[in-house]
């Protein structure tokens, strides 16, 4: 790591032994009109009758030292870099093993997130594969479905034009023509919805097919709360009988061991913190 060295110190007041001996010479009182001036009393405001000593703590800072090098990346100069708020940062310009230069923030490279300009990753993979749109045959990047910009523009389009459109482009018109599903309230509780929610599949119009709800509601809607999520151990009638159980007078220790779940588990469903839709 670079080396550190220090540039500033910062003084703090700590409050020492209350039987100490007192130190004013102007108001041996330390009277209420005496008791802001910290610099030469040692009584500060709100501690009256309370010396304090003062604490020196020196704040270190990382010391660039150029040559050293870091993963792949070897430092030739500090420079400063402003943030996007203007905020300036201090940054380093860095020469790669491949030869090419950048600039990246020091506290990057301290914590060892920049290690090269990239070229660790490797080369993008290509391989033969025949354009859907020109129907030339082209190497194209494994994460690449044409094989330029221009036909994956058109391979959009005509993904947003589809007679049966996937589900992205579903909620991309559903956001298009009736705008955010925050601007509308939860058909199911009143509150703000959060999604459009899936009503009707078969349904070709915007307005019937999706429906604005909470996200709450909306896990609840398809399933995914109750016996309806796959992480589910308990079911609604063995929640019934957890909160009988409990009522009882069992622990939920004893609970967790009857049920083969968590204490943690058992006091979320006994409570309603989970499976609350149960009554």
């Amino acid at each position: 790591m670079a080396g550190e060295r220090p540039i500033a110190s910062t003084t703090y007041g700590t409050p020492p032994d209350p039987s100490g001996e007192h130190h004013c010479r102007r108001y041996p009182d330390h009277d209420r009109a005496h008791s802001g001036f910290t610099k030469r009393c040692p009584y500060r405001r709100g501690l009256r009758g309370m010396p304090e000593t003062r604490v020196t703590v020196p704040i270190v800072k990382h010391a660039v030292i150029p040559g050293e090098k870091y993963g792949k990346l070897t430092i030739i100069a500090e420079v400063r870099k402003a943030a996007p708020g203007g905020k300036s940062y201090r940054a380093v310009r860095c020469r790669c093993d491949c030869g090419s230069e950048l600039t990246t923030a020091l506290r990057s490279l301290m914590a060892g997130d920049a290690r090269s300009c990239g070229c660790s990753r490797g080369r993008p993979k290509y391989q033969w594969k025949r354009c859907p749109v020109c129907g030339r045959l082209a190497r194209i990047r494994r994460d690449r479905r044409s094989c330029s910009r221009a036909c994956g523009h058109k391979l959009t389009g005509a993904a947003l034009r589809a007679g049966r459109p996937s589900y992205d482009v579903w909620h991309s018109r559903v956001k298009k023509a009736r705008g955010p599903a925050s601007n509308y309230r939860c058909i199911d509780c009143g509150g703000p919805a959060e999604d459009w929610s899936t009503a009707d599949r078969s349904s070709d119009d915007i307005r019937v097919r999706f429906q604005p709800r909470c996200r709450r509601c909306h896990r609840r809607y398809d399933g995914a709360v109750g016996e309806g999520s796959p992480r589910a151990k308990l079911t609604a009638e063995n929640v019934r009988r957890l909160r009988a159980r409990r009522a009882e007078g069992l622990s939920y220790r004893q609970l967790a061991g009857e049920f083969g779940i968590s204490d943690v588990s058992a006091h979320a469903a006994v409570n309603g913190r989970t499976w609350a839709h149960v009554a």
